[in-house]
């Protein structure tokens, strides 16, 4: 017997018995439905999860130190540290998947405006390099080498708004809330506070460091953005202020202390790092956190999964019970057809094909079923952080398990019918 006919009579001898056969269908709707949502949950998690990392950073940054450290045969462990120095920097970006690598100058000061003043954090960088790492400016251009007598900075997202009066501590805004400094305001800049907020180091009088004026430039972009609150200035010209001023930041390293290192996509960061780590230096990325996130959230698939799976035993019960008792209805058809000559595998076959369109329709049902519940409740429950994520892998996955199940729970019954004596199944009433 062809397939198609296996098919064709497998589906009328369910039309038959439509009610009991729409019934048990509607048990696997249940069972599917239940799954998928359930999973579709715990993907939901997942990207809420993974998203929440990165925006707190990118996931394609590796900060590397000089300092590893190396587990040992007691347990205990040690540091190693490798010279970190501009021969590295351009070493890490010869590797495959590298789109940028940029020491980590930083420095601590103050600027002043008027009778204004704030701290800031700068960041000496390469405007190339800080482009393709992700240092995003909200508004203006990337620092330059120093122009004239002036420096150019690019100030970090709330500078403007951190600005006090250091006689009140008050904040510098006006009746609006709006910032009284802004960019178009004369910037002073100095790295001994003293300079910055009056009697920092003692009395009045004693000998300060040196001021400097700086031209802002640009301002940092506050969404999606690593380093929003620090304040840029170029690495080399950086590099010459903190040498002028070790008094202040100490000595200037001879060595960096951290290397960003910016790959072309996720995918690259696990080879990218390894290679990092082979050449004896220490590694840190977000994935590591975001990989601990995926085992946790995995977790909560499987027992969401589980939890749905319930509903899905009991549809192929249901299922097992329909071609029992659809069996014992056509016992004497059975014997009738195995002495017409119908051989044993197209016996099996004819019920796993009633089987396995219950398992169809059920599991085509039910993935309607469950895009229907996802939109509701993404619309309903967005805000609070609650998505429903149906993937294509799950949705095909989805019917085909419906399938399978739906096949397994036959076979007994068709291996059953098989077995049946014609001769007994013949005089059965």
């Amino acid at each position: 017997m062809r397939i198609l006919d296996l098919l064709r009579f497998g589906f009328m001898n369910l039309w038959r018995r439509k009610v009991r056969s729409v019934l048990t269908v509607l048990g696997m709707v249940i069972g599917i439905t239940s799954i998928v949502v359930m999973v579709s949950l715990g993907l939901g998690i997942e990207k809420a999860t993974i998203d929440a990392f990165a925006g707190t950073g990118s996931l394609t940054m590796i900060q590397v130190s000089s300092y590893k450290y190396v587990e040992t045969t007691d347990g205990n462990g040690t540091s190693t540290e490798t010279k970190l120095d501009k021969n590295s920097v351009m070493s890490f970006r010869q590797i495959d998947g590298v789109v940028a690598a940029m020491p980590m100058i930083n420095a601590y000061g103050g600027l002043k405006s008027g009778k204004y003043v704030s701290d800031i954090s700068i960041v000496g960088v390469d405007a190339e390099q800080a482009q393709l790492l992700g240092f995003d400016l909200s508004e203006g251009r990337y620092p330059e080498s120093r122009a004239g007598s002036r420096y150019e900075i690019v100030l970090g997202s709330y500078v403007l708004d951190n600005f006090v009066n250091p006689s009140n501590w008050n904040q510098a805004v006006d009746r609006n809330g709006n910032p009284l400094v802004t960019m178009d305001s004369r910037f002073k800049l100095s790295f001994d506070m003293s300079n910055i907020y009056p009697n920092w180091y003692g009395d009045e009088g004693t000998a300060q460091g040196k001021v400097y004026s700086v031209t802002p430039v640009g301002v940092m972009s506050a969404e999606g953005n690593d380093y929003s609150y620090y304040c840029l200035m170029n690495i080399e010209t950086l590099e010459k202020l903190y040498k002028a001023n070790e008094t202040y930041l100490g000595t200037f390293p001879k060595t960096y202390n951290q290397v960003l290192v910016k790959c072309e996509s996720i995918d690259v960061v696990e080879s990218v790092r390894a290679q990092i780590d082979g050449m004896g230096y220490g590694t840190y990325s977000l994935i590591d956190a975001v990989n601990m996130a995926k085992e946790s959230t995995q977790r909560i698939r499987v027992l969401l999964g589980a939890i749905g799976g319930v509903s899905l035993l009991v549809a192929a019960i249901g299922i097992m019970n329909t071609m029992m008792m659809s069996i014992y209805e056509r016992t004497k058809e059975i014997g009738i057809i195995k002495v017409l000559g119908m051989r044993m595998s197209n016996i099996v076959g004819l019920f796993l094909c009633e089987s396995a369109f219950i398992g169809f329709f059920g599991g085509i049902a039910g993935l309607a079923l469950s895009f229907s519940i996802s939109a509701l409740i993404n619309k309903l429950l967005a805000s609070s952080g609650l998505t429903s994520i149906i993937t294509g892998y799950l949705a095909v996955g989805a019917v085909a398990f419906s399938i399978l199940v739906a096949l397994i729970s036959g076979l007994y019954p068709a291996i059953r019918a098989m077995r049946l004596s014609p001769l007994t199944a013949i005089r059965s009433e």
